[in-house]
Formats: C-alpha cells, structure tokens, sequence
C-alpha cells in the first residue's frame, strides 16, 4: 500500500463530459469536476457558491414566456425591458431600472406592443444612443425611443428609398449598426440579403444620390412675379426656359423659402415643357395649362408636397439614371455562398460578421477603409453554421450557439492563420448542452461568464477567460424553469445583473417570476443572500413575516439575523413565522450547491492509481468566507463540517471562515475514489484547495 495527498489546486476546467473519465493524461483532468452544480468557477481557479435569485415581481405573461431585453442608456442609467402578453392576448412591454420597475404614478410603466408572445422568440434588437431598433419578419421595423426615465415611445420607421423587397411580412429579421449605419438582413424572401443604410442616416435606404443642387438647378430661378417679395414658387410666380431647354419630371429649380432663405425645388409631377425657337416662360398655377406648373406653394406659403420636394443645399436627392452611387450611400448586398442559408446574427466588429445557418461570413472594406459600395468585400470564414439565438461579443470574440444548438463557438480572428476561425468552447463540457440551448447573456463584472439557457429550462454558467485559458462550465439548477435571461449593468451595485424570467410551482399552479441573480457575498453574514425566488425583510425586530404569496405553500429556508433558522412552509396569505424575532431576515427556496472533482489520480509505486482499490481517510478543505457544508464520498454519504466555536453564544451569527478544515473520510475501499462536497444550507462557500489523504492498494 502507498499513501498520497494529491492537491486539488484549481477548478478551471469547470464540469467536464463522461467521456474523459478515462483521460488521465489530459491536464485539464485535474482542473475538472464529474459534477459542478450552483457553483462560479473563478478565474484563479476557486469555486464559489452562487448566490441567490432575488424575486422582483410577477412576469407579464403567465400563459406564454415572455423575453428580456438590455437597455443601457449611460453610465448611470440602465434598463432591462420586458416584453410579454397579457391574459387578453395584447402584447405589453415592462421597464425595470436599479432592483424594480420603473413607477408611473406608483404604477409599473408598460406599453402596448404589437408582437405577441409567440413572435417574441423571433424579435431582434440593436441599440444607438436612445433608440433601440426593432426587426420581425411579420412586423415592419420599429424603433423604441427612450424620451425620459418614465417616458418611451414605439413608433414605425419612416424610411427613405425603403427597399422594394420589404412588404408585409416580408420584413427584415436582422439588426445591427456598423459603422455609423443601419444594417437589416434576411428577409423571408431574400434570407441571405443585407440593406446598408446611408452613412449617418439611418432612414435613408437610397442607393443613388447626389446632393442638392444637381447640374442645371442653378440655371433655372423662380422669379418673383406676384409682388410678395419672393421667389418661393407661389402662384403668379414664374421662371424662364431657355431656347432648346426642357422641364420635366425630377427637374429642379433654384428658389427662396419663405423665410428667405435658398432653397431647391424638385417636380414631381407630369408637365412636359420645352422651348423651342425662342424663350418660354412658365407660370405657377394650380390647374395649369399651355405654359403653366402647379406652384410649389399656395398661397399661404405651405408645400404642395404632392408636386414638389423641398431640399436645402446639401440635401440629398436620387441621382440621375446610371449615375454612380456616392462613397457614403446605401447598400444592397446578397451573400453568393454554396448553400443559400438564411442569415441569423449580425454583430459589428472590425468588419461586419454575419452568421448563417451554413457558415459565417465576415463583411467590410478590400482595403480596410470604411465601407463603400465600390469596396465592400464578403468572405466566407467557416462552415460550422449558426442558430437564431442572439450572440454575444466578448472580448476580440463573438460567441455564438452552431446551428445544432448543442455547441457554444468562438469565432475571432487568429493571427497564426491569418483567418477568422469557430472555435469549440464545449468539447471538454459537451454533455452539458444536452438537449441544446435557447439563449445566452454575458456577465463581464465582476467575473466574465456567459450565461446560458437550456431546453429543458436549467440555466448553465461558463467562465470564460481566454487570456489566462479558463472555460469552466457549471450547472445553476433551480426549483422551475428558467426560460429567458438578459444582463444589464448595475451602475449603484457598479457589477453586471443577470435577469431572468423563471416558471415555478406555487401553489400547486405554474406560475412566471421576474428575479435577478443577486450580488456576490460581502463577507457580512447578515447580508448572505442564498435562496431563490427570494425576498429579504429589513426593519425593527419581528417574527412574523409577510408579503411571500409569490411562496404560498411552499417549504423555505430562512437566514435570519445571518444564522439559520427552522425551514417554514408559507401559508396561502403569504405570512411565515420565525422561531426567533429578527430585524433582517431573508426567505426563499432552498438549492443544493455540489463540487464533485474526477477520479483521484494519487499516483502509487507501481504506476496509476486508476481502477486499483483506493480509501480516502481524510478530506482537508481550504475554504474562503465560509460556513455550514459537509463532505463524504457521495451525496447521501456525508460528515459535517464544524465552524461554530464555544465563543459564539447559540443564536448568534458566526463569522465567515478563512482556512483549512479537516474531516475524517466516511468511505471505505472502492476502485473510484470519489469524493463529494455540498452546500444545502442558505450560508455561503467558496473553495480554494482540497487535499485528500488517499490510501492505495499496490
């Protein structure tokens, strides 16, 4: 027999797949767990129990889920909007700001919405300044302005030049700005087009122009017939054609507005004029005849918009058939791949990188300059395909879920290869996707981890830190089912917050809860926030606790005064009773916190100590802020782990421990050599190290 104390020094490999059970040689076998649940991996290599979900409100929706969406105006303000149906079928929207909704009055700000619950998951957005663009296939775009705190408004986008592609519901699905303009893509008809706006208007869709005064709109001026003092084009009004000249349609003239100041007036209407054999001189009249056009205004001095544009210099008008279109004008640009695959995310880089169901594509100057319609350049990247899911920009990588749905990529550049490649983020994790995931939001403060949601409703974490090679999956399950998340910054809390959108079990009924992920422990044990859907009551000392009818029925743990008390089932009124008065008290539903590390590979004198018979006799843990838990060789198989001292009277809170921990091993001989550490109290847990004394049998 030989003994060993392999040292566990780091987690950074996160949950790793079944299939590397065997795969001692890999170094990242020793990073990795056989199971990580409720647990962060830090970049340095710790594992730290996450902190509760805070309960906000009831979600809109209770028959359909619903969709959360970031808002960040600045710095300081910061929005996370809700978008559902109500029980009548009407889609609504939600403002959330700091920890709750934004108040009207004392009532929750929400709008009415024209995209129903079943469209949602279909809904695209992108952000500029205050405004957020809105695509649907089935909806024309829209835009969401954000006037004030508690002032926003939904209105069509009044485009100018709209594609003719763009009919009902033949809209564009696509959204992002690059570059200073606006890019919508796949249309249902045209899945692989995309429309670049001109540069710096994000209405104008023209794809030919020149700016106001064309050649020969200077050679002709209104003059001033009528005795008011100016050339504004109002009846009475007249200009001359010269011997050999024409007007028609699109032609322009040089004129005054009201206020005096130039102004260049285009026809739109059907006259048909020319002079021929000597001059001709045309008059404004409405009804006109022979020498004679509709004024360009009435008498009051009001646009006959009917007949006429108006445009001040610099103004921007349709070029001429066959001219060029200008460096800075819109673009139409259709993707000519060997599989005609709808695109699916747009997300602005260094160069536009567009994801479609057979590959991805990047988008951008041949020469690297801004984008013209003369320079740009399409490339096919890869092959791997990508799904509808919104990605999310990390960092110099865009992380995106394949088109199957069961693996996270990276798509970034790599200088080695001169070419942007996918890179699989979970071969090491490749179970944990199962059955596929629906959405992802990034968390960037205070650790940087993408956040995913799976099928079957259980939210997944991956610490992603490519720089010091960390990507470390966990598994976050809750009492329901989460269906859509969203992050936003947090300027008071100065961290991001995860949002999500939870259906659970209340009252024998499914029913849909607003809740964010709360912040990380602070090292103050009244303030550990570890239950879900919880709420947390701070105010003169009480025992009865009440407003938990998002609980009624329910069976919750309690962190009373930061000492745990009896769990308590919430009666139908929402009201539970403590053992003990306290003056903060938080109340939620338990969850289990597991770190399970792979096989032990202690070593011994005659090579591995895989599949040979091993015994654990002790189990030593270095812990940070830390208290309550147990360890043993399995879940149902575990010794508790003792940090109250005789200094500290019964009742009161301990402090937080920092520092190693022995506890004699309850296993016996097996050939796995498991060991198991668990967390089911509302207390907190971070673990450093841990340090097995394992016996193995030569």
């Amino acid at each position: 027999m030989s003994i060993a104390t392999p040292a566990l020094t780091n987690f950074t490999a996160g949950e790793i797949s079944p299939r590397l059970a065997g795969r001692v040689d890999l170094s990242r076998y020793f990073n990795g767990c056989r199971t990580l649940e409720n647990f962060h991996i830090h970049p340095h290599g710790g594992a730290t129990r996450r902190s509760g979900l805070r309960f906000v409100v009831q979600a809109l929706g209770q028959v359909r889920p619903g969709l959360l969406v970031p808002f960040e105006s600045n710095a300081e303000e910061a929005y996370v909007l809700e978008f559902g149906e109500d029980d009548s079928g009407q889609g609504r929207m939600r403002v959330f700001s700091g920890n709750g909704p934004v108040l009207v009055q004392g009532v929750p700000l929400t709008l009415d919405m024209p995209y129903r619950a079943d469209q949602l998951e279909r809904l695209r957005h992108a952000q500029s300044g205050e405004v957020l663009v809105l695509a649907h296939p089935d909806h024309p775009v829209r835009t969401l302005t954000r006037k004030a705190h508690d002032h926003w408004e939904l209105e069509e986008m009044d485009f100018i030049g709209r594609p003719a592609a763009w009919t009902d519901g033949n809209n564009p699905s696509v959204v992002a700005f690059f570059e200073q303009r606006l890019v919508l893509a796949a249309t249902p008809a045209q899945p692989g087009t995309l429309w670049f706006s001109r540069t710096g208007e994000m209405t104008d869709f023209r794809l030919r122009t020149r700016e106001a005064p064309l050649d020969g709109w200077r050679d002709r001026e209104i003059v001033d017939a009528n005795g008011d003092g100016l050339r504004d084009g109002r009846p009475g009004d007249t200009f001359t054609l010269l011997d050999g000249d024409g007007f028609e349609k699109l032609d322009g003239l040089k004129g005054q507005h009201p206020d005096g100041t130039t102004r260049y007036y285009r026809y739109k209407g059907a006259a048909n004029l020319t002079a021929s054999g000597a001059d001709r001189t045309v008059t404004f009249k409405a009804a006109p005849t022979g020498s004679q056009v509709e004024p360009v205004r009435d008498a009051a001095g009001e646009l006959d918009a009917e007949f006429w544009d108006c445009l001040e210099p610099g103004d921007r008008t349709e070029a001429p058939a066959g001219a060029e279109p200008l460096d800075d004008d819109a673009i139409e640009v259709t993707l000519s791949g060997r599989q005609a695959n709808a695109i699916e995310f747009l997300v602005a880089r260094g160069r536009l990188w567009v994801g479609t169901a057979g590959g991805e594509w990047t988008l951008g100057s041949s020469l690297g300059d801004p984008v013209t319609p003369a320079s740009i350049k399409a490339s096919q990247e890869g092959s791997c395909g990508a799904s509808p899911t919104r990605p999310e920009a990390v960092g110099f990588a865009t992380l995106y879920i394949q088109r199957a749905r069961r693996k996270i990529r990276e798509m970034a550049y790599r200088y080695e290869s001169d070419a942007y490649v996918s890179r699989d983020l979970t071969i090491l994790s490749e179970h944990i996707t199962r059955p596929g995931l629906t959405q992802m939001a990034y968390v960037q403060e205070p650790d940087s981890i993408l956040y995913c949601v799976r099928a079957d409703g259980v939210l997944l974490a991956l610490t992603y830190e490519p720089d010091q090679e960390v990507a470390a999956w966990s598994r976050l399950p809750t009492d329901g089912v989460v269906e859509c998340i969203a992050a936003v910054h947090n300027p008071a809390e100065k961290r991001d917050q995860l949002w999500a959108v939870i259906r659970r079990t209340v009252g024998g009924q499914s029913r849909r809860h607003v809740e964010f992920l709360e912040a990380e422990f602070n090292g103050v044990m009244e303030d550990a926030f570890f239950v879900d859907s919880g709420a947390t009551y701070d105010g003169e000392p009480t025992q009865t606790l009440t407003g938990l009818c998002h609980l009624a029925g329910r069976t919750v743990d309690i962190l009373a005064d930061g000492a745990v008390q009896t769990a308590r089932t919430v009666d139908a009124q929402g009201v539970v009773r403590l053992d003990r008065p306290a003056a903060r008290a938080h109340v939620g539903l338990p969850y289990v916190s597991r770190l399970q590390p792979m096989r032990l590979e202690a070593g011994s004198s005659r090579g591995t100590a895989q599949t040979k018979r091993k015994r654990i006799t002790k189990v030593a843990v270095r812990f940070h802020d830390t208290l309550g838990g147990r360890v043993g060789p399995s879940p149902d198989r575990l010794e508790p782990v003792y940090f109250r001292s005789p200094a500290v009277p019964m009742g009161r809170a301990s402090t937080p421990f920092c520092g190693d921990k022995a506890v004699n091993f309850p296993g016996g001989w097996t050939r796995e050599g498991l060991l198991t550490i668990v967390q089911d109290q509302p207390l907190p847990m971070s673990v450093l190290l841990v340090v097995p004394t394992t016996v193995v049998n030569e």
